[in-house]
């Protein structure tokens, strides 16, 4: 039976959800876990999808432990796989193969006691307690302790998320405001009968501001379905050659129009990776219709495809302006766009954003080299195996 200290306990941590941070909530959640089961020490880990990593938001109490988890061979990747608690003392063979991932010391735990952080049917994290003060084997009512306090964890990252989408959904609506107030403007004109020629031009710029908010709205939903974790990628063998290529097919025409020559140098023998390949063309095709955009008339596009070690390299350098270096920083974050000389933008400030998330769902990552005046390199990386 659960003593009055205890409910006391969860009490407070219940009333904290609506008044303190993410932060604050799962730090008492990790005191209270190591405090109410009699535990030398208490870690709490979130799942990063877009790594497919545990990872824990803050110092854990007691020894000091990772700050990451791997999935594989730990006990917050059996708790993932499966849903369940998981109970461990040193009787148990498991202990100290399952148990060597998941902390930084050097010997193993007597002990050891970890549940799911569970809400809506979607597993968050790991929840872990071990070494019993006591040394006696964990029980049920410490489990039942545990998966309360992980309860209240789930239910803490899961208000944050979706106040981080509620944010995505303001900043959306602030940028699509723009090409409306456009379209309006542009329709309450072309009901005029004194605009004569200027019509086309109307029309023009309607077709162009539709096509931006289509855009915006495709890329909003992407980026909202990464960053709440709900985009399911294959994982399948993928031959980025053929990626490459049909990319270039689909974007040759943007190309020639502007008299822009692609060049493509890919290393022979290029095994292939697990990957998405859907998705990971849109990634390319994103990176080489920037290249395109941006790049001056007449331009040049240089792609090639490489080994590094244990990972494949993708460049797309171009012949553009280039990039200051006070706007590097920001490239990838969602809705930031490169002002023009004249202090305009183009795009929808979402696909860098985008590339950037479906890579590291990849377990890739990007980088960007450019200065002014002398064009922009992208480099992405992605690892054989993942």
């Amino acid at each position: 039976m659960t003593s009055p200290q205890n409910l006391q306990r969860l009490l407070a941590i219940n009333l904290a959800l609506t008044s303190s941070s993410r932060e604050e909530l799962l730090e008492m959640i990790r005191h209270d876990a190591a405090e109410l089961t009699g535990s030398d020490t208490a870690a709490l880990f979130l799942l990063d999808p877009a790594t497919g990593e545990l990872y824990s938001p803050g110092i854990a109490t007691g020894e000091e432990i990772k700050s990451r988890m791997p999935l594989e061979g730990s006990v917050g990747g059996w708790i993932i796989r499966h849903g369940e608690p998981v109970v461990l003392d040193a009787s148990a063979p498991e202990l100290h193969t399952l148990s060597k991932s998941s902390t930084a010391t050097a010997t193993p735990p007597r002990n050891l006691a970890a549940v799911p952080l569970e809400t809506r049917a979607r597993i968050l994290g790991v929840l872990q307690v071990s070494n019993k003060r006591d040394a006696q084997r964990y029980d049920q009512q410490d489990v039942r302790l545990l998966e309360a306090l992980a309860s209240l964890a789930a239910m803490a990252s899961d208000n944050d998320q979706l106040l981080r989408q509620t944010d995505l959904i303001a900043e959306f609506m602030h940028e699509v405001k723009t090409p409306l107030m456009a379209l309006t403007a542009a329709s309450e004109l072309l009901a005029r009968d004194s605009v004569g020629v200027k019509q086309l031009e109307l029309i023009e710029m309607i077709q162009s501001e539709t096509m931006r908010l289509s855009k915006m709205a495709q890329d909003f939903l992407d980026l909202s379905r990464l960053e709440a974790g709900r985009s399911q990628l294959a994982r399948e063998p993928v031959d980025l050659a053929e990626i490459i290529f049909d990319v270039l097919r689909l974007q040759e025409p943007q190309a020639v129009s502007r008299g822009i020559s692609i060049t493509v140098n890919i290393e022979e023998d290029i095994p292939p990776i697990l990957g998405d390949y859907e998705r990971l063309r849109q990634v390319f095709l994103n990176l080489t219709s920037n290249a395109i955009k941006y790049n001056q008339e007449d331009g040049q596009i240089k792609i090639s495809v490489c080994r590094s070690n244990d990972e494949l390299e993708v460049e797309i350098a171009d012949t553009g302006p280039g990039i200051a270096a006070e706007y590097l920083p920001h490239l990838f974050e969602r809705f930031y766009r490169i002002p023009d000389s004249e202090g305009f933008t183009k795009g929808t400030g979402l696909g860098l954003s985008i590339a950037l998330r479906l890579l590291r769902e990849h377990g890739g990552r990007i980088e960007v080299q450019s200065e002014l005046g002398q064009g922009s390199t992208f480099r992405c990386y992605l690892p054989l195996q993942y």
